[in-house]
């Protein structure tokens, strides 16, 4: 059983975030909402705490975060946030990069990549491809690359791995994904009961989501909807979240 201040969390979660993805006009002022509102820069305390690098590579501004130590990198990471591939990096992604550089003493790199419904997901692998492809060069320090991701930017790290596998190119030694968006079709019925108690995410939303990234491309295309790569992954996911039961779906041989 999940302590009280994990409800407490959940609740809080609900009230932010759960309503905005249940209508297309309620997404359409939340994106309205972001864009005026967001700063894609690192806070005041990461900028104090860590070194903080920004470059632009392919189509993204890029912000590499180091701890202030003598000892030498341990990894290089690539963090890509969620947010439906609509809306910016928030302060908890700043956090976990934070962590991830803190505790395994690394390079935590930040992707700012393009977002719908002003790009396409086509668009916006085409601006993160070739920071993909640049981490995964042979590293002259002999530092492992990782990615990291949640939520869409877990299914980005997942289409861009499953691509460069099948090209036969370098790709990360390591993925780590937190409840990665592994399908967009939303065929599966489990999807659409477990959406009535996730605490954060709705289908109206996905769907309108769906139809701002993929003008071009159906949404059962391997890229948009990596779930039977999930295979060949290691994830963590907790049967709350719609994810879990379109998993089962793929190991029963339904999908």
């Amino acid at each position: 059983m999940g302590s009280w201040q994990a409800y407490l969390a959940s609740w809080m979660v609900w009230w932010r975030f759960k309503g905005s993805l249940q209508t297309v006009d309620a997404l359409r002022q939340r994106i309205e909402n972001d864009r005026q509102t967001k700063s894609t820069r690192p806070p005041a305390h990461i900028e104090a705490q860590f070194i903080v690098e920004e470059r632009h590579l392919g189509g993204c501004v890029l912000y590499d975060v180091a701890p202030k130590s003598e000892m030498p990198n341990q990894a290089r990471i690539l963090y890509l946030h969620g947010g439906c591939f609509l809306f910016e990096v928030d302060a908890v992604h700043w956090q976990m990069v934070a962590l991830l550089a803190e505790r395994l003493q690394a390079v935590v790199t930040m992707a700012i990549f393009p977002l719908a419904p002003e790009r396409t997901l086509m668009e916006i692998f085409d601006a993160v491809r070739p920071v993909y492809e640049d981490f995964a060069l042979p590293s002259q320090e002999k530092t492992p690359f990782f990615v990291v991701g949640d939520s869409t930017g877990g299914s980005l790290g997942l289409s861009l791995t499953q691509e460069a596998l099948k090209a036969g190119r370098p790709t990360a030694s390591r993925l780590a994904f937190m409840s990665p968006c592994v399908e967009f079709t939303f065929l599966n019925p489990e999807m659409r009961e477990a959406a009535q108690t996730d605490p954060w995410l709705d289908i109206p939303g996905f769907e309108a989501a769906v139809r701002y990234l993929c003008p071009d491309v159906s949404p059962d295309d391997p890229r948009v909807s990596p779930l039977k790569f999930v295979a060949k992954v290691v994830e963590q996911e907790r049967e709350i979240e719609y994810v879990e039961g379109e998993v089962r779906w793929l190991e029963l041989g339904k999908g």
